[in-house]
């Protein structure tokens, strides 16, 4: 038997036990990058890897700025991008890649202190990680090829002020529950370029009532539910194989009986 089973993620009491109000962590994540309260800052949590489309996310930051540059200096990527397989020659060319994309795009629209995008290559506690879901406006998975991705489900899970926006790539598995997020082609900058337009100017309300509806989904199917549907759907192939057998048994004997 062949059976889909989505993987999720514990619900936030486990997430963010003692998390801060929305206000301090929003504060103290600004202070700490030097970010006006006028800007509006959005997050991208990744391993540093070529898979979860960090440069094409970039490319798509760098598209906004173009086709609206009203943003320029209003907008903020904070980029965590997690080291990864850093050994290997592929990965540390891919990194130096990463940080060159940011480097010029950060050339390209810098005034005075303002850059558009922080990147962040290093290791961050769940902790870490948890305040920065809580402090963005915007959380940015493009990934290109992915199973899942739990990023897109963590920072659902860490919004209980039910606001914030996700885009999500149509190529994580996240997509096919998440269906209330701004789901996005990342290979197409024009398309994830006009999503983040529309994330930076959607009404609260709208925000509010699509995170309901994420929160909603997430809080139903955490990970405890998706072990326990495999347990229950093992016991019951396995309940169902001792039937036949039975039957099986049964049919055997009535045969040679009637021989």
């Amino acid at each position: 038997m062949v059976q889909d089973y989505p993987i999720s993620i514990q619900w936030p009491d486990a997430l963010s036990p003692g998390a801060p109000p929305f206000a301090e962590t929003r504060q103290a994540m600004r202070q700490r990058f030097g970010i006006g309260d006028e800007q509006r800052l959005a997050l991208g949590v990744d391993r540093l890897d070529y898979t979860k489309g960090i440069i094409e996310r970039f490319e798509a930051v760098e598209r906004l700025l173009e086709k609206f540059p009203a943003w320029a200096g209003c907008y903020v990527l904070i980029q965590i991008a997690a080291p990864s397989r850093s050994a290997l020659q592929d990965y540390q060319n891919f990194a130096q890649k990463v940080r060159d994309s940011a480097e010029r795009i950060n050339q390209r629209f810098a005034t005075g202190d303002y850059r558009p995008i922080r990147l962040l290559i290093e290791q961050h506690s769940t902790a870490s990680v948890v305040e920065h879901y809580r402090a963005c406006d915007i959380c940015l998975v493009t990934s290109l090829h992915d199973g899942m991705n739990l990023v897109a489900k963590e920072f659902v899970a860490a919004r209980d002020d039910e606001a914030g926006v996700l885009i999500l790539s149509q190529f994580a598995g996240a997509a096919g529950e998440l269906r209330e997020a701004l789901v996005v082609n990342p290979y197409d900058l024009e398309e994830t370029a006009a999503a983040l337009q529309i994330a930076l100017t959607m009404p609260l309300a709208e925000q509010r009532e699509r995170m309901r509806s994420l929160r909603h989904l997430v809080r139903d199917f955490i990970i405890y539910r998706w072990a326990g549907r495999m347990l229950l759907d093992g016991a019951e192939v396995r309940r169902r194989a001792r039937v036949r057998e039975r039957i099986f048994s049964y049919q055997s004997r009535y045969s040679g009986s009637l021989q």
